[in-house]
């Protein structure tokens, strides 16, 4: 994730804040605040999803959070000064875009980046498989930042959301966001994250969750990047 008004150096280095070094947490689970900007430092607490963060310093580093085999979150890390708290954020857990919040369920908040709705379209065709015809609807939402479109396989539904201007970090952090799945236990609700398999060619599968049976994140042929997940009861 770039930060405007700050010039990047390579190696081990930072530069003093701007007036637009302002960012907001993406990740649902909360942002890891660290003591010293190392991923193995002492973890002082969790920053909630939507606060905002105004960056003291940037601090470059190559270190990487690892979800899995070919596919790591690149950043950087974020010096935060008297704000309640002081330490580093991996730049992974943030984002320049400033989220609406909404409650999924008693106490979880999710962030919401689509902004307004600018169309809507449907699309009604006819397809043939196994020599026989099926009727495909599908519903293409535009917002702001993103296009969510929906298809009706009759037995099945596809959902994908085109990310028009966000990095794969930030978009590996909406994974869990727009189908939340609830796990109630006697220690709290959690919404549960899609576990990573492997990635393959241009998309990051995951492992399905109840009724879904994949998701995968999808790098298109612009370099934008895209949500699939299939469900089938």
């Amino acid at each position: 994730m770039k930060s405007a008004g700050l010039k990047r150096t390579t190696g081990n280095s930072s530069k003093e804040k701007s007036d637009k070094d302002t960012f907001f947490v993406i990740t649902i689970f909360g942002a890891k605040l660290y003591e010293k900007p190392a991923l193995d430092s002492k973890l002082i607490t969790r920053i909630t999803v939507g606060e905002k963060i105004v960056a003291e310093k940037i601090v470059e580093t190559k270190q990487s959070i690892h979800i899995g085999e070919g596919f790591q979150l690149h950043g950087h890390f974020v010096e935060v000064k008297g704000q309640g708290c002081s330490g580093f954020i991996h730049s992974s857990d943030l984002t320049t875009f400033r989220p609406q919040l909404e409650q999924v369920y008693d106490g979880i908040m999710i962030p919401d980046f689509k902004g307004k709705m600018i169309h809507k379209t449907t699309d009604k065709r006819i397809e043939t498989c196994n020599d026989k015809p099926f009727e495909i609807i599908e519903d293409i939402t535009t917002y702001d930042h993103i296009i969510h479109t929906y298809t009706d396989f009759n037995d099945c539904l596809e959902n994908t959301y085109l990310y028009k201007y966000m990095t794969l970090q930030e978009v590996y952090h909406q994974l869990p966001v727009h189908d939340p799945n609830i796990d109630i236990t006697s220690k709290g609700n959690f919404i549960l994250m899609p576990e990573f398999i492997e990635k393959k060619d241009n998309q990051y599968i995951f492992k399905g969750i109840g009724i879904t049976r994949s998701i995968a994140i999808i790098k298109n042929k612009d370099g934008q990047f895209l949500i699939a997940s299939l469900d089938c009861p």
